[in-house]
């Protein structure tokens, strides 16, 4: 494994960190004949997680707009408070495009007439289809069909496809792809995601085949429900052995100039350990904390901890002091105290200043007592901004994989698709996919992140939870299917963000300007502005695209609906 993620600083020559971003897309500055293609697919495969100019955008954004996350200065700033930065917004556009996209189009150009090569050839194929679709879901129309053709054959101002065309074209070129592999034709040499593993790669496309599909079911549901049907036939994830995640190494975190050009480690796990970790943590939105927590969802406490971060190591993280179950204990003890104080929408970790509940003789007074006697400098009464939750420690390491795609996503498509009518043709009811979802949903604790297992006993206590327990109305259904798809992709920042889009579920209220001013509107925004700089670079493109928005949505702006946003 440290030998795929060395090459990686090979493929680092194939794209350029200059300002100039548009013009390095289109222009070759390196010999790409001598560049294996596999470490090329290993590239794009760990810049997804390990790129931390691209891996800001989720928190600065998107956690904001998922309230997945709250409190943290920089997500409170952009994304809480709906402010528009092109700089910020243009962090997709300006670090795939001349990364992912372009080594993927030139590695599947030189392999595409090699029958040797057909299998390395057919993942790219496979992955580019992945990369063009974060893409589409940020901005709308995009380049995709011409991008990163400028070296190949000369296209430097690509045209934008439009949205309603991009998706039936992944579930074509998904479809040829992983029909292309071939067991005679080499192996693919480097893979941080499936190992070489062809039927692994077979599957990962006919369950993107499957997201897809779902993805239209607003505005295409006829042909949706046939190419979900076509696609569960193929063969998607059943089992977590099929999930779809970048494999990361352990690395020291560091915000150095260099860290940004290192893909080896997991950059998003280093954002949420932060540059000032016992000033700036990753808070857990109240979205998120009270669905978690009212609900008894086993997680809660896997995910969300209780730190006092007074007396922590700002390079290693040693030194917290984690209080959570004292926390928990006095909370369920004294239920008519506030006591866990979790950041609202739009708000700051200072706003609305926690309250230190004095209750003597609880959980909590003991804590507190304890920390002070170990600590003479320790004030934990007057700055009790431990008692918001917090992301546990378990997730704020560099090893940890980047979620691409799990089975447990896919149970609950499958779930979904039946509650809306759709004759797959599945061998199991929606009930037992929904639950059998949840299963998969929690086992992905243990299995990546090192947390307790949580036992059957405690999953069929969850599963039986009134509000979690399959309801009978569709509405109810499909609410209950897409909170926990939410819950899920907490771990897939972009896919959680599309897919509270496309079902508008679970119900997200925007943050109250009262507390903070909502910069550039008061409705959570549904999409990323172009670049500026695209009005200069590919002009006529970028003026059609922006104009079939205002066509169609009557204004081009960040509160405009994607074509696949129907509702």
């Amino acid at each position: 494994m440290k030998k795929i993620l060395f090459i990686v600083a090979l493929a680092l020559a194939f794209v350029s960190c200059s300002d100039k971003v548009y013009e390095d897309i289109n222009t070759d500055y390196t010999k790409t004949d001598s560049i294996e293609p596999s470490m090329q697919l290993t590239f794009a495969a760990l810049e997804m997680f390990g790129d931390m100019n691209y891996v800001d955008v989720y928190r600065l954004y998107t956690y904001a707009f998922t309230q997945h996350l709250m409190g943290c200065w920089n997500t409170t700033y952009y994304g809480g408070q709906h402010r528009v930065d092109d700089q910020e917004m243009g962090r997709p556009w300006n670090n795939l495009y001349p990364g992912a996209i372009r080594n993927l189009t030139d590695g599947i150009h030189r392999t595409d007439t090699i029958p040797a090569q057909a299998n390395i050839n057919a993942a790219m194929r496979i992955f580019r289809v992945y990369v063009g679709g974060l893409l589409t879901d940020f901005y709308g129309d995009i380049p995709y069909t011409q991008a990163g053709l400028a070296q190949i054959d000369g296209t430097s101002k690509p045209r934008y496809d439009e949205q309603k065309d991009l998706y039936p074209l992944f579930i074509r070129e998904l479809t040829e792809a992983a029909a292309r592999f071939d067991d005679e034709a080499e192996s693919i040499k480097s893979d941080p995601i499936f190992q070489g593993d062809t039927r692994r790669w077979i599957t990962f496309a006919n369950s993107l085949r499957m997201r897809y599909a779902m993805r239209m079911s607003d505005v295409r549901s006829d042909s949706a429900a046939i190419w979900f049907k076509e696609a569960l036939e193929a063969g998607v994830m059943t089992d977590a052995t099929q999930n779809a995640c970048v494999q990361h190494l352990k690395v020291r975190y560091s915000f150095g100039q260099d860290s940004y050009k290192d893909f080896r480690g997991n950059a998003l796990s280093k954002y949420f350990f932060g540059n000032d970790p016992a000033n700036n943590p990753t808070y857990i939105c109240s979205t998120l904390w009270n669905q978690l927590y009212k609900t008894h969802d086993p997680r809660t406490t896997r995910l969300c901890r209780f730190y006092i971060d007074d007396f922590m190591d700002i390079s290693t993280g040693e030194g917290r002091i984690d209080v959570t179950d004292s926390v928990i204990a006095t909370a369920k003890a004294y239920p008519d105290k506030t006591v866990i104080q979790p950041s609202e929408p739009g708000d700051f970790s200072w706003d609305r200043w926690p309250v230190y509940p004095d209750i003597q003789g609880s959980p909590l007074a003991h804590i507190v007592a304890r920390v002070k006697a170990l600590h003479s400098d320790a004030d934990p009464e007057g700055k009790p901004r431990w008692l918001r939750p917090k992301l546990a420690e378990n997730f704020l390491r560099s090893e940890n994989p980047g979620m691409l795609m799990t089975c447990a996503e896919i149970y609950f498509l499958r779930a979904e698709a039946l509650v809306k009518g759709w004759a797959t043709g599945d061998s199991y009811d929606a009930k037992t996919l929904y639950n059998r979802g949840i299963r998969e949903a929690m086992d992905i604790y243990p299995n990546y992140y090192d947390c307790a297992r949580i036992t059957d006993a405690e999953y069929a206590a969850f599963i039986a939870e009134p509000a979690i327990a399959f309801g009978a109305s569709t509405d109810q259904q499909l609410s209950q299917i897409n909170t926990q798809a939410w819950i899920l992709h907490f771990h897939n920042p972009a896919e959680a963000w599309a897919n509270v889009r496309r079902a508008d579920l679970p119900k997200l209220e925007n943050p109250n300007p009262q507390v903070n001013p909502l910069i550039d509107g008061k409705d959570i925004p549904v999409r990323l502005c172009y670049p500026l700089k695209e009005e200069t670079y590919n002009g006529e493109e970028y003026q059609a695209a922006i104009n079939r928005v205002v066509t169609t949505k009557g204004k081009y702006d960040w509160h405009a609906r994607l074509w696949w946003d129907a509702k």
